[in-house]
């Protein structure tokens, strides 16, 4: 069912004591049953509001008629998709826990693309030289109990060739299927059409209890022999380069045949024999030289109907191309008056404030800001903010939103990588420093670190020290600890200078960043950016307030804040999921168009045709 306002829509019960012979109101979309005429009137104008969107395929601003075909096509959609493949990705969802179905499409499509099932169609490499590829059907997986770790190519496949009795057993290299069967659209509809999310803090997705019984999941029967390979990596194997020297001979061979028959050559024609009639030489040439006449004057004919398209459509691409004295346009309009902007900050300024209140008006509804700010991020308020030096105003609210979300964020990535640890059997320790050690580390200031150059552990130990430090003097880590006007300056200093000093060794940034952040380094973060680019800034906040700091330098923290959030999986997949809604809405809109420009061509030179005939009448 499509949904009302991104929210699942429940429709209204059928009244308890509705008669037989009772005249009603019936909504056929919705099918729905109104005794009052204004509800009905209601219910029928929000069914043809823009406030709908597709389920499956994420589509909004549709009616609801519209988000209803567009499920149906969805649907259809699937269905080209062999049940066995969709056996195997929804068996995955199953056995899994999935929290990313960007991640899950991206992992199903690696181990599927070399991986084959019982019941699929392929196509079956020869082994002799010159024959061709046969179509077969898989009736069997053999793989070795034992191992740890089965190989694409050394799982041994038993197929049986279609129209054929014959088994024959090859290994996974030997085998293809058709490149659309299994595309990272289809695999990415079928996801979201048969998981649901069951939890959000963890996220959890589960299969349907629908797509359960349909593809027969519970079964006792139905299971994937290398089922424990996924989620592992494949091991290098040297495989040897394949020899096309077979399939070469094989094109040859099957165009001197389609040459030959194209001759009357064969004696066979689906099996029965054929009657040889005699015919004379002379005969027979004289067939084969009026087959050739009467298709060269075809292909003659043609040739001249396109040309004549052709030039036509060139003179009047020709004649609008010309260019023109704007006088002599008739449809001319005047440029609208735009009113310049009013703003008390710099010009220079005024581009990074549009880039906040675009971050909030975009990632407003993920980030819960109408709890914090009911009327949303005013351009006028934050500008007014950024110029006063008063603690309480939107600035301030805004830095401490900013790093509570930032915390917020880096907890949650702690418990994946954690998570990710128990899933994968190895050794996770949450980031932690010994406390004994923060009073080892050199009483280093950060600029200091950067200026000298002496020593490149520099810069790690001050991060250390400063991400650390609330740990060691107040017993409390600089997340927990309570942010108002009188404490937003340090603690944003302290995050400021903690970025890059999070210890846990090498899993925490081999596996957590690279799986979750998408090969995520320290070079990537905005906070140890800013300390390299701009080491006055934090010798500011050590010495002053942050709201005693220039409009500039404000606008600067809040930038770098933002950018620090945007780092994160979460909003990553958000943005990944709106490109592939806008890649898809580009490619139809641009099929559209071209649809248009083609017919109005087409029309044109036609036009243009007509018009140079009747002339040429008329002048003889």
């Amino acid at each position: 069912m499509p949904l009302l306002r991104k929210k699942p829509f429940v429709p209204i019960d059928l009244p308890p004591d509705l008669k037989a012979d009772e005249e009603v109101f019936l909504n056929v979309l919705t099918k729905e049953i109104f005794r009052d005429y204004e509800e009905y009137f209601r219910r029928s104008i929000l069914c043809n509001s823009l406030v709908w969107s597709c389920e499956y395929t994420g589509r909004s601003n549709l009616t609801l008629s519209e988000a209803l075909q567009s499920e149906a096509d969805a649907a259809e959609h699937l269905r080209k998709m062999p049940v066995v493949i969709q056996q195997a990705i929804c068996f995955i969802i199953h056995k899994n826990e999935i929290a990313s179905l960007t991640s899950f499409v991206d992992e199903v499509l690696n181990f599927y693309r070399t991986r084959f099932l019982i019941g699929e169609k392929v196509e079956i490499a020869s082994t002799d030289k010159g024959s061709s590829r046969k179509e077969g059907i898989i009736t069997d997986i053999m793989v070795n109990p034992d191992a740890a770790f089965h190989h694409p190519n050394q799982i041994v496949y038993k197929c049986c060739i279609v129209g054929t009795s014959d088994h024959v057993s090859v290994t996974g290299n030997k085998l293809c299927r058709a490149k659309t069967l299994l595309t990272r659209e289809r695999v990415k509809l079928l996801a979201k059409c048969s998981a649901k999310k069951v939890s959000t803090d963890p996220p959890l997705y589960a299969i349907k209890p629908e797509y359960l019984t349909k593809l027969r999941l519970d079964d006792e029967n139905f299971n994937i022999p290398y089922l424990a390979d996924y989620g592992k990596s494949v091991p290098k194997v040297n495989n040897k380069r394949k020899n096309r020297d077979g399939d070469e001979e094989e094109r040859k061979k099957s165009r001197k045949l389609k040459k030959k028959l194209e001759n009357g050559d064969a004696s066979k024609v689906d099996g029965e024999t054929k009657e040889k009639t005699w015919i004379s030489p002379e005969e027979r040439r004289r067939q084969v030289e009026e087959e050739k006449a009467r298709k060269r004057k075809e292909r003659q004919e043609e040739r001249d109907n396109q040309k004549k398209l052709q030039t036509a459509e060139q003179l009047f691409q020709k004649e609008w191309m010309k260019p023109r004295e704007d006088l002599s346009l008739t449809d001319s309009k005047e440029l609208p008056l735009i009113p310049p902007v009013e703003t008390s900050l710099p010009v220079s300024l005024f581009g990074e404030v549009i880039q906040i209140s675009e971050f909030f008006h975009l990632f407003g509804d993920h980030v819960d800001l109408e709890e914090e700010f009911p009327n949303g991020v005013q351009i006028g308020v934050l500008e007014k903010s950024l110029i006063n030096n008063k603690q309480e105003g939107m600035f301030g609210d805004l830095v401490n939103f900013l790093l509570k979300l930032c915390f917020a964020l880096l907890e949650e990535e702690d418990e994946e990588e954690e998570k990710l640890a128990q899933r994968y059997n190895f050794a996770y320790s949450a980031p932690s420093l010994d406390l004994s050690q923060v009073t080892m580390l050199p009483s280093v200031t950060w600029h200091t670190a950067v200026e000298t150059k002496e020593d490149d552990t520099l810069p790690w130990m001050g991060a250390a020290q400063a991400l650390y430090f609330t740990d060691y003097y107040l017993g409390t880590p600089l997340h927990k600890i309570q942010l108002d006007s009188y404490t937003v300056t340090e603690v944003l200093r302290l995050h400021l200078l903690g970025a890059g000093g999070r210890v846990n060794g090498a899993n925490y940034y081999g596996r957590g960043r690279v799986n979750h952040r998408g090969m995520f380094s320290d070079h990537d973060d905005p906070c140890i950016e800013i300390r390299n680019r701009d080491p006055s800034l934090l010798r500011m906040l050590t010495i002053s307030n942050v709201f005693d700091l220039p409009p500039a330098s404000k606008l600067t923290i809040l930038s770098t804040l933002i950018n620090e959030v945007l780092t994160f999986a979460q909003f990553r997949e958000i943005i990944e999921e709106a490109v592939d809604g806008s890649r898809d809405a580009k490619k139809e809109w641009k099929s559209f168009g071209s649809e248009i420009q083609k017919k109005e061509k087409e029309e044109a030179a036609t036009r243009y045709l007509y018009t140079g005939n009747d002339t040429e009448i008329s002048s003889v």
